[in-house]
């Protein structure tokens, strides 16, 4: 009888290894930098309604996840700074007055802070890899630079004191870890986020205006799960 039920062990216990286990849930802290990418009317350098101007600048973003083998949720805080095309500002006021005086501009960047809680889908975890899919929505406060425009003819023609605006916003994003033990990884992000924000302009017909500032962030960091001990 012992050696039936010894038998019977071995026969089972390869049986028993191969059976679907209950994977942990991770809870994951996240911090990466890198490139936004202004998008849309927001991206536009030439003079039509609710162009931006906006350029390149640089992103930071520190996030939190927890999540399973499929599912889990997320939330991030970001700050961007976007810088205003100046040289091409300029050019589009010395064509419009086709060369009249001498034209100048100075101003600053955007400024974008950003709150975000959602959803995250993912793979189950491949050769210490995880692609996974976020989707956000939230809050945001956008910064609009100082901008001041100046003619040798007719002196100051355009200026925008900087002001701050808010808007929601909402957010698709890929990203891929790579965990190098169990406690560290790295990170490539890829998001687009949609957000329109409200700014005073005392010298618009109502005092205010509208601006598109969808952009796209492209970010790399470095992951943390906080489950594990500490190595």
């Amino acid at each position: 009888m012992k050696r039936l039920t010894l038998v019977l062990l071995v026969l089972l216990l390869p049986a028993v290894t191969v059976l679907p286990q209950k994977i942990p849930a991770k809870s994951v802290f996240g911090a990466s930098t890198g490139v936004s990418i202004p998008l849309d009317e927001f991206a536009v350098k030439y003079f039509t309604w609710d162009a931006g101007f906006a350029s390149l600048g640089p992103n930071f973003e520190a996030e939190y996840l927890y999540y399973g083998k499929i599912f889990g949720f997320s939330s991030s805080i970001s700050y961007t700074s976007i810088f205003f095309n100046e040289k091409a500002y300029q050019s589009e006021y010395d064509r419009t007055l086709n060369g009249y005086g001498t034209n100048e501009v100075t101003a600053g960047n955007y400024q974008i802070m950003k709150f975000l809680v959602g959803f995250t889908l993912k793979t189950p975890e491949f050769s210490n890899t995880e692609v996974m899919l976020l989707f956000h929505l939230g809050y945001g406060v956008a910064m609009h630079p100082n901008l001041l425009v100046t003619n040798s003819e007719f002196g100051v023609i355009n200026s925008v004191t900087r002001n701050a605006g808010r808007g929601a916003v909402a957010s698709m994003g890929l990203k891929i870890n790579y965990w190098l033990n169990e406690r560290y990884g790295v990170s490539l992000n890829g998001t687009l986020n949609g957000m329109s924000s409200g700014f005073i302009d005392e010298t618009a017909p109502d005092g205010n205006f509208q601006m598109p500032m969808n952009h796209a962030n492209i970010n790399i960091g470095f992951v943390m799960n906080l489950k594990t001990p500490a190595l």
